[in-house]
C-alpha cells in the first residue's frame, strides 16, 4: 500500500511538472530581446521558416497531414497569415505551449507587413 501512494505521488509530481514552461526571454533577455532582433529584410526562406518549422509546424500540430491547418509549405502559410497574425500575434494565443518570443514575434509582424516575401 505505501507503495502505491509513493508510485502516486512521483506520478503526480512528474505531471504537474511537465505543464511548466519557461519564458526564453526572462531567462535568456539578450539572446532573443528586441534590442538584438533584427527585423529587416525578412523573408520565409531566409527568417520565417525556421520558426514556423520550430514553433508550429510540428508533429501533431500544424504539420502536413495534421488535422490543425497545416502550416509545413511557403504557400500554405501565406494562405493563412491572418490567422496566423491573430492567433500568434495579436491574441498570442499560438503556440498553445506559450507565446512566441518577442523577436520572432517582431519578424513575423515585419515578414507579413512587408507582403510575405517568399
Amino acid at each position: 500500500m505505501k507503495s502505491i501512494l509513493s508510485i502516486a505521488l512521483i506520478a503526480a509530481v512528474a505531471c504537474l511538472s511537465a505543464c511548466y514552461y519557461d519564458n526564453e526571454e526572462e531567462l535568456y533577455p539578450n539572446s532573443s530581446g528586441s534590442a538584438n532582433c533584427d527585423t529587416t529584410n525578412q523573408t520565409y526562406n531566409k527568417n520565417i521558416k525556421s520558426i514556423i518549422d520550430s514553433r508550429c509546424a510540428t508533429p501533431g500540430c500544424h504539420a502536413a497531414g495534421a488535422s490543425n491547418p497545416d502550416l509545413s509549405t511557403y504557400q500554405s502559410v501565406v494562405a493563412l497569415k491572418t490567422r496566423i497574425k491573430v492567433r500568434a500575434i495579436d491574441e498570442k494565443t499560438m503556440p498553445a505551449a506559450a507565446p512566441l518570443p518577442d523577436c520572432e514575434i517582431n519578424k513575423l509582424t515585419a515578414w507579413i507587413n512587408a507582403g510575405t516575401p517568399q
